[in-house]
């Protein structure tokens, strides 16, 4: 049975926040591998049928909750019909692994917050994810999960860098020895006028700042994306 992750979350309270939490994981697993209603079930599938059949390849179900997750004036977690609701019991029912993402601050919702069906949620480890560690907090849970669900798109392979991007950078290096070959030339073998020699000079260190900042500029990229 393939294993995969469930995404839990109220629409109305965390819908920008799922999109990317959602993102980020494709980072570190294969779009197939990762449930999101919005993006899985197609027109005129029955939401319960598609909810179970999802719930039943997933080994890890993550709850978004934000700040509206528990309503302050209508609770709609209380109604039997409640998507969110069913979605986490069965998951709490079959024992799944049940992450509570606390979305920016939100406090993890006190037991009398939650029917009895979730109460189990209280008692699994929450995983908080702030706005301003976004990529750090999505990386450690990641990591915590892939007992479970293996990671296929490690970050480790990206700062290894492509061969496409090996190629470039010794391109760039092979550049710049040129950009040094031609001021050493200039002023050693070369047999021209004193004009000549500072205007190559000038053309190799142009040459030796351009590939040097094209080069810092690659492995920036490939250092923020570690």
């Amino acid at each position: 049975m393939s294993r995969k992750i469930f995404i839990s979350y109220r629409r109305t309270d965390t819908a920008d926040f799922t999109v990317a939490l959602y993102n980020q994981l494709l980072d570190y697993f294969r779009e197939d591998m990762i449930f999101k209603d919005i993006n899985t079930i197609q027109p005129g599938q029955q939401f319960a049928e598609v909810l179970e059949a999802a719930l039943d390849s997933c080994a890890v179900v993550l709850v978004v909750i934000g700040p509206g997750w528990v309503g302050k004036e209508s609770n709609r977690l209380m109604e039997e019909g409640d998507w969110v609701r069913q979605e986490i019991a069965v998951a709490l029912q079959r024992n799944l692994r049940v992450v509570p993402i606390l979305v920016n601050g939100t406090k993890m919702p006190a037991k009398d917050q939650l029917p009895p069906d979730l109460h189990g949620l209280t008692k699994r480890q929450a995983h908080p994810i702030d706005n301003q560690r976004f990529e750090y907090d999505v990386e450690r849970l990641c990591l915590a999960i892939k007992d479970l669900v293996p990671i296929t798109r490690s970050k480790q392979t990206l700062r290894k860098g492509s061969p496409w991007d090996n190629a470039f950078k010794a391109i760039l290096l092979l550049f710049m020895l040129a950009s040094i070959g031609l001021i050493v030339w200039a002023w050693v073998g070369a047999q021209t006028e004193y004009k000549e020699k500072v205007f190559m000079s000038l053309l190799g260190g142009a040459g030796m700042a351009g590939g040097w900042a094209a080069f810092t500029r690659q492995r920036w990229i490939e250092l923020r994306s570690e």
